[in-house]
């Protein structure tokens, strides 16, 4: 191979790793910006994966807004009054990171999709569950949500 090629080789790999976006750089905000309800809601216990309930399946709804610099959960189990969970959001390249400061305290991070502007994935958030009533414990929270 020639001089000249190895250099446009070299080159054009130097310029593709500088035009590359960083994993971890902020997505764009406003795709996220509104309200979604989820199609699925599946907690699985941390301490036995093998304990998953899925409480859309079981008539409960679940729905998330996120505004510019805000995010609110709401999930409504039938006959029953609303918990809501707030607080603030932010999300990178791969992460979004919901910082909890009403109704649960702390942070929840998940990995996340957006598919089509209108389907979001979050996957693997930590978030407690009462798997049996009265006796919450720490679960991973997988949502899928469609933009109302």
């Amino acid at each position: 191979m020639g001089k000249k090629a190895l250099v446009l080789i070299a080159a054009a790999v130097v310029l593709g790793a500088v035009g590359c976006k960083s994993s971890t750089g902020p997505a764009d905000q406003s795709d996220f910006i509104g309200t979604w309800n989820a199609t699925k809601a599946e907690f699985t216990s941390i301490a036995n994966p093998s304990t998953k309930v899925d409480i859309i399946t079981q008539g409960s709804s679940l729905t998330v807004v996120f505004s510019a610099n805000a995010v609110v959960l709401t999930i409504t189990d039938p006959g029953q009054n609303p918990e809501v969970f707030s607080g603030t959001w932010s999300a990178s390249m791969d992460v979004m990171t919901l910082t909890w400061t009403s109704g649960l305290s702390g942070e929840s991070q998940f990995d996340w999709v957006l598919a089509a502007e209108d389907e979001l994935t979050l996957g693997g958030g930590h978030m407690p569950f009462d798997f049996t009533p009265g006796n919450p414990e720490e679960a991973f929270l997988d949502l899928i949500l469609v933009r109302q």
